[in-house]
């Protein structure tokens, strides 16, 4: 068996499969709007670091969000689940294979850790006296130690010992990345990189005879694809993919008042319980009101807020008017004895009352800062936004989609 050739031909069904997904992901008007709110906000973010006082805390703020970019390092195999019967006989022949996975998985996550170099950039420049191109380098190094260490913490087979080594390594990327910044005696540095080759040798020594974890490297790459898969059926359909339904009591209070045995309130009920219960809808709509409220109190101008509110509300429109594509697949809503008039009519006043209940969380928002214009001015803008992209731009992408 060539194990080089085997990864090589996995590697690019995997692109294949991807690149089918990203001409519809990035084709969409969401990636437009997306730019010109990441732009927006990196001209607010270094506004607002040139405005804050010399006493800071930059090093500790620093090093908790590198912190959150360098803990995670999951390594990507390929694999799937009949290779736990073919594939193990040759498990001894498998190292040039799980090399590329880790070189491919170290060049991937780099470019997850330069996410995160770009959100500090603003902020060291202003206040770290360490140098910007070595600082970058040294992160890299510890990257690589972070998804090495990774890989080995997959051999242990205990949960609960993965779930410590990731706390723990946490912990000590942040205190190495607070030592870089600040001015501390080079011997506390110096123990610290002892501490991390003392972990790098346990680690070695403790799992260089265990067999490789077929069952949890299946488990993480079937994760991987199906986060992939999630985000992708937002804005286009993907047949294969496994969705998973939890069910949420705390909210079935608040859908009482649809709760009637009326046929025309048959796909209501639905729509609120995809909502609800099915794949990510009700997280991402969560999420989007939580960075909404507080990029809406950091832009410093009336204007600005009320943009910043119709924005949000786009976004969170074009998120969530992926429900309509839910149960296009499933033969059973097909059999309804209703409509398709009152599916569409459905799903726009369940996409109307759940972004005029975000607009008020805004209005809300503004109205603690006392700031009243602002408040008239998102009140008078939302509305109107809400109003035009429920019943008129959403209501003809319908018409488009029959």
């Amino acid at each position: 068996m060539n194990s080089q050739q085997l990864w090589n031909e996995r590697f690019r069904r995997y692109v294949s499969e991807i690149r089918r997904y990203l001409r519809y992901m990035l084709n969409d008007h969401l990636l437009f709007v997306l730019l010109i709110g990441v732009g927006t906000g990196a001209v607010l973010y270094e506004k607002w670091v040139r405005a804050l006082s010399p006493q800071f805390p930059y090093a500790t703020v620093e090093a908790f969000v590198l912190a959150l970019f360098l803990t995670p390092s999951a390594v990507r195999t390929f694999l799937q689940e009949a290779d736990i019967v073919f594939l193990t006989p040759a498990e001894t022949k498998l190292r040039p294979y799980m090399q590329r996975s880790l070189l491919f998985s170290f060049v991937v996550q780099t470019l997850f850790l330069l996410v995160g170099v770009l959100v500090i950039v603003p902020l060291h420049l202003r206040f770290a006296p360490t140098s910007l191109t070595f600082f970058v380098f040294f992160l890299w190094l510890l990257k690589g130690w972070n998804v090495w260490i990774h890989w080995r913490e997959v051999h242990w087979v205990e949960q609960k010992a993965r779930w410590i080594g990731n706390i723990g390594r946490f912990f000590l990327n942040g205190v190495v990345v607070y030592f870089l910044l600040v001015d501390v005696p080079l011997v506390l540095f110096l123990v610290l990189l002892v501490i991390m080759l003392f972990i790098s040798f346990y680690f070695w020594n403790a799992t260089k005879r265990k067999p490789l974890p077929w069952e949890e490297l299946i488990w993480q790459e079937a994760q991987a694809m199906r986060r992939f898969y999630r985000l992708a059926n937002l804005f286009t359909d993907v047949p294969h993919m496994k969705e998973k339904v939890k069910r949420r009591r705390w909210m079935e209070m608040s859908f009482t008042f649809i709760t009637d045995w009326r046929k025309e309130a048959a796909f209501r009920y639905l729509y609120v319980r995809t909502f609800s219960r099915a794949g990510d809808y009700f997280g991402i709509y969560v999420r989007l009101t939580m960075i909404g409220c507080l990029l809406i109190y950091i832009v410093p101008t009336g204007y600005g807020k009320a943009l910043a509110a119709c924005f949000f509300l786009y976004a969170t429109g074009i998120q969530l008017f992926a429900l309509s594509r839910h149960h296009r697949g499933h033969v059973l809503v097909s059999l309804y004895p209703l409509p398709p008039s009152m599916q569409k009519k459905a799903v726009l006043q369940l996409l109307f009352l759940l972004l005029s209940v975000q607009h008020v969380v805004f209005v809300l928002i503004l109205i603690i800062e006392k700031n009243w214009v602002a408040s008239l001015w998102t009140v008078g803008l939302g509305g109107a936004f809400i109003y035009w992209i429920v019943f008129r731009y959403f209501s003809n992408r319908w018409r488009e989609r029959k």
